[in-house]
């Protein structure tokens, strides 16, 4: 419970920033492509940051200081982006948040995979998810609230700092860290000391398998900020009160975090107790139903409140229903680093379809992007199937 504590307060602190950086950037007259390009380098540097943390991960033995490092990191670099509104600055400082976030990320899911026996994977996982998103959710209901009271965007990213130092202190002063080994089995340990590129190598065909769906799908797993973006867009010159105007994006926002925190702990019962790459699977497929929806109807208030709604959904699916799938086909030893590597892919191809998504948006393409999303959305989506139904044979 302490780590979905720390899950909860880390997504309250960022989902702040996030649920107004759109409109931040608009104030201040940048941009899809400046968000875009923000969110892309963003991106890929989470992905380092999982590549990076599934490596150090794989070779200490105690994670938690590692993990609650992370946390604290990415709590102070994103309450610096409240002090400029410099775009070379709002990179780097989202950029170094978002590489702590990457680290502790592997990290986290280790100590949680640990503290459960290997049924309840899906259960865990997805109850750490709900965790994750009911801050998400708690996150833009506050930043709409500010905002209707006129807090300025920079006040309401720095009010921020604190959940953030409650989530870092959660993870480091409550969490308990199990042994990953016993202290008789000196085989292990010594595993857990062997090469990256040996370990890399004893990483089973069904896990690289699921790697190359995961990429699949990301490619087309573009930010959230885009859909807050586009309603935004869709709402302007409509007659609102000045704070109705400005929270109407985050509240639909909040939809989105809603629906996710409530799919994945259901989901994970599902997938426990039947396939959990199929769940998956499922969860990619709405993903890829958002994109289609946001491509044919890019400017209809009420699709994109449905757009919101699924989209939620499948981003709390896949994220819980990812790593339960890891947990499953990796044995302890191994675990941090494949966390790491399926973390790399999705945060890559996210970059990339952040990168597309907001070039083509700023040429006011507004299908085209969405239309690409969808199509990598469903080739994801049929190649998870096919691994599902294979597992299931073989079984």
């Amino acid at each position: 419970m302490a780590i979905c504590l720390a899950t909860f307060f880390s997504d309250v602190s960022h989902e702040v920033c996030t649920a107004v950086l759109p409109l931040y950037l608009r104030a201040a007259g940048l941009g899809p492509k400046v968000l875009g390009f923000i969110e892309a380098v963003a991106n890929l540097l989470f992905n380092l940051g999982k590549l990076a943390g599934g490596i150090v991960g794989h070779f200490v033995g105690r994670k938690k200081p590692w993990a609650a490092s992370g946390y604290l990191v990415t709590t102070v670099f994103t309450a610096a982006i409240s002090f400029t509104i410099q775009p070379g600055l709002l990179v780097f400082f989202r950029g170094i948040a978002w590489f702590a976030r990457g680290f502790r990320s592997p990290l986290r899911d280790d100590l949680l995979s640990r503290s459960v026996d290997h049924q309840y994977f899906g259960r865990a996982f997805g109850l750490e998810r709900t965790s994750d998103m009911l801050g998400a959710v708690i996150g833009p209901l506050l930043a709409a609230v500010l905002l209707m009271l006129a807090w300025s965007y920079g006040n309401i990213i720095l009010m921020g700092l604190v959940p953030g130092l409650l989530a870092a202190s959660s993870l480091f002063f409550l969490v308990r860290e199990k042994p990953l080994d016993c202290p008789a089995s000196p085989e292990t340990r010594d595993d857990r000391k062997s090469s990256l590129s040996d370990s890399v190598t004893v990483l089973p065909m069904r896990f690289w398998i699921l790697f190359c769906g995961v990429l699949l799908f990301a490619l087309g797993n573009y930010s959230r900020s885009f859909l807050i973006y586009l309603v935004a867009r869709s709402v302007e010159g409509w007659e609102f009160p000045i704070g109705v105007f400005l929270s109407l994006p985050v509240f639909l926002y909040l939809i989105h975090n809603a629906v996710s925190a409530l799919a994945p702990y259901p989901a994970g019962m599902v997938a426990d107790r039947t396939s959990r790459l199929g769940t998956l699977a499922f969860g990619y497929l709405l993903g890829a139903i958002t994109s289609f929806l946001l491509a044919a109807f890019p400017e209809r208030l009420l699709v994109l409140a449905l757009a919101m709604a699924l989209s939620g959904a499948s981003l709390g699916i896949e994220e819980a229903m990812e790593r339960a799938t890891v947990a499953e086909l990796l044995p302890a030893r191994l675990r941090s680093l494949g966390f790491g590597l399926v973390g790399t892919a999705t945060a890559a191809g996210q970059a990339v379809a952040s990168l597309y998504v907001g070039y083509l948006l700023e040429k006011e393409w507004l299908t085209v992007p969405f239309a690409v999303a969808a199509a990598f959305g469903l080739a994801g989506t049929l190649w998870l199937t096919i691994l599902a139904l294979s597992v299931s044979k073989g079984n």
